[in-house]
């Protein structure tokens, strides 16, 4: 069972909002259940939904531009469910449209900020790193270290590889793992794959230390690989593939 109660500022907005409308029975005798008539239900999840929306505008706002007022936000609510609001149309959709520039702003001053942290401290681990036994630093920034060497031939950019592999970020977070061998065609990994893989051979097993500008750069990737992030991979290369030669071959 859920209440309508004190469980977030919003969840206090949206019940102080619809009580000031006199719609409905004060916010902690309200009660649903999955069992509950379909109306009640549909309004609960209308009421569940924009105070989701208004929570996780309200956290990114607050943290980008400052705290926002949450009696104007109920006052604002208010006055458009009785279809009479303090500013124009014209007025509100201009102060939207501003807010959406300075968010944008805000949103690119820090991930500059981010990038340029990011980068000092990329550069730092490397350098650190460099120094480990059994490192060894590439033309291009690329570290790699031999775990266990392969044997046969290595793999060239236009072949498939068969991999088991765990990437993290310089502070441990794994952000993505096979355990199984999974195939990638070469060419379409990061930079910092294509020139590591081609120093292994099958039943190789490297740790590699991959710069930024050899990963995902400035932009990252996703949540957890931030802009200029250094990698590491763990790489098992199990077999490489040959589409272009197997072709040939049935030809």
């Amino acid at each position: 069972m859920f209440t309508l109660g004190k469980k977030s500022a919003v969840a206090s907005i949206i019940a102080a909002a619809v009580f000031a409308v006199g719609t409905v029975q004060a916010a902690d005798e309200v009660k649903v259940t999955k069992d509950s008539p379909f109306t009640e239900k549909v309004s609960y999840s209308i009421g569940a939904s924009l105070g989701t929306y208004i929570h996780q505008m309200q956290k990114t706002q607050t943290d980008l531009i400052g705290e926002l007022n949450n009696d104007y936000i109920v006052a604002g609510f208010v006055d458009s469910l009785n279809d009479k609001t303090a500013l124009e149309s014209a007025d509100i959709e201009a102060t939207l449209r501003e807010l959406d520039k300075k968010v944008q702003t805000a949103l690119e001053d820090k991930m500059k900020k981010e990038a340029a942290a990011n980068l000092e401290a990329g550069k730092k681990f490397l350098e650190e790193n460099a120094k480990k036994e059994g490192v060894v630093t590439t033309a291009s920034g690329l570290q790699y270290k031999v775990i266990t060497e392969g044997k046969g031939e290595a793999p060239k950019s236009g072949d498939t590889i068969s991999v088991k592999y765990k990437g993290t970020t310089t502070d441990g977070k794994v952000f993505d793992e096979q355990k199984e061998p999974v195939d990638f065609p070469l060419a379409n990994m990061i930079p910092g794959w294509v020139e590591g893989l081609q120093l292994m051979k099958p039943g190789a097993h490297y740790e590699f230390y991959i710069p930024a500008d050899l990963a995902y750069g400035e932009a990252g990737a996703g949540d957890v690989i931030k802009p200029n992030s250094v990698l590491v991979f763990d790489v098992e290369l199990v077999e490489v593939k040959h589409p272009e030669k197997d072709a040939a071959d049935k030809k």
